[in-house]
């Protein structure tokens, strides 16, 4: 899990960022690592929020109002959790919270904290049958069937929606088919293009054509076990994508 500490105040910020990691090495054998990248200023946790899974929040200081702060995130899309620390500022009295927040009370306690690790791998497990993917602006989740196809470029892979959105996956092709083993709509072909087997809409010897007009080239001998593919994966799952179409 991603976290972030943002929190104006040096001394709380550093003493947050020694919690979560005495947090993370208990977790290690279970639930997994935490890692934690910390921010002092409203401009710094501005430029990338949604890469995180959950932000840590006390900002008081040089006219800043976290909860202003949080209000802005949420306008920008940033919808993870948001714990706000309580110290100087009671939180929880605070007019016009947003929503999807939590409170922790400073001095922090080692078990209150780790209650609320607990709170937030419960909200990121309620995605998990979301497939997630990120990059250095987002963090976002997608259902099998809202990929069309991910086509490599470099060391990203650029996906297109079946709703038309675009967007860039910041990993190799390996990693992003790793992603995808769970799923079994999903084909490769041999020049490391994805395609969603559900949005397939015609193959011939040269080229495959996706429901939106995209058409990707085949290589020598490629088109025959794609189209047997395509056509055992249709048997299977009754034509669910030309049903969506």
């Amino acid at each position: 899990m991603h976290l972030a500490i943002c929190d104006d105040h040096i001394a709380d910020r550093k003493q947050m960022e020694r919690l979560l990691g005495r947090e993370s090495d208990r977790r290690i054998p279970t639930t997994g690592v935490l890692y934690v990248d910390s921010f002092g200023s409203k401009e710094s946790i501005l430029t990338a929020p949604m890469i995180y899974d959950a932000l840590f929040m006390d900002m008081t200081e040089d006219g800043c109002d976290a909860v202003e702060l949080a209000n802005m995130l949420r306008a920008d899309g940033t919808f993870i959790p948001i714990v706000f620390c309580c110290g100087k500022v009671d939180y929880r009295k605070s007019p016009g919270l947003p929503d999807q927040v939590l409170f922790l009370d400073k001095p922090v306690q080692t078990a209150e904290l780790s209650a609320i690790i607990d709170q937030l791998l419960l909200f990121k497990g309620s995605l998990a049958k979301k497939l997630e993917f990120r990059n250095r602006f987002e963090t976002f989740y997608l259902q099998e069937e809202d990929l069309l196809y991910a086509v490599p470029d470099d060391r990203t892979m650029r996906l297109t929606l079946f709703n038309g959105e675009e967007h860039v996956a910041e990993m190799t092709a390996e990693t992003f088919c790793a992603n995808l083993k769970d799923c079994d709509s999903y084909i490769e072909l041999v020049s490391r293009t994805v395609l969603n087997m559900l949005y397939v809409k015609e193959i011939n010897f040269f080229k495959v054509t996706m429901l939106d007009g995209k058409q990707f080239r085949l290589s020598f001998g490629e088109s025959r076990p794609l189209l047997r593919a395509v056509e055992k994966y249709r048997r299977e799952h009754k034509n669910e994508g030309m049903e969506n179409a």
